[in-house]
């Protein structure tokens, strides 16, 4: 219905050129009315979406409506087995979150060749010292390599922060 409510709009659009380039009124009229039957269409959309939303909310209420007392109570065989929960990630295993770089601090690294720690299958690179690596094998590479390659800065050990403060301070000191 949305489709047919915007080939009417451009109808109507079409229809409206027509009239300016010819000057013939009804021209005029058949546009307004391409535009009606266009919004009719959108508030007919609007209501089978909503009344398709309302069976479904209606029919997920039946579903969890409590059984009076004493009533029998049938339960279907899908709901009297427990839902397995997603397994859990161990925390060793979960990535670090991403570092929060304030734009002075990007633009000091952006271009930085200084070396950071990369852990293969892990998106982060991370400074030495990083307690989140800990005892993992680590790659070491080049910052603006391992930027090149799609790994993103490690929230724990905050490697752009850090190498942005390395950077201004060689900057003052030199």
């Amino acid at each position: 219905m949305i489709l047919g409510a915007a080939l009417l709009v451009l109808l109507g659009l079409g229809l409206f050129v027509a009239g300016l380039s010819t000057g013939i009124d009804v021209l005029y009229w058949l546009c307004v009315a391409a535009c009606v039957a266009a919004a009719v269409l959108l508030v007919l959309a609007r209501r089978t979406i909503a009344a398709r939303e309302s069976a479904q909310k209606k029919a997920l209420a039946s579903a969890q409506v409590p059984v009076a007392a004493g009533a029998p109570t049938a339960t279907p065989a899908a709901a009297a087995e427990p839902v397995a929960a997603a397994p859990e990630v161990p925390l060793e295993q979960a990535d670090p979150p991403v570092e929060e770089v304030e734009v002075t601090d990007l633009l000091l690294v952006v271009d930085l060749t200084d070396e950071v720690l990369v852990v293969d299958e892990h998106p982060r690179y991370h400074v030495a010292g990083c307690s989140w690596v800990g005892s993992r094998d680590t790659i070491p590479l080049p910052l603006n390599e391992a930027r090149t390659d799609g790994f993103t800065p490690c929230g724990t050990c905050r490697p752009d922060r850090t190498l942005a403060g390395r950077a201004r301070a060689a900057r003052n000191g030199a």
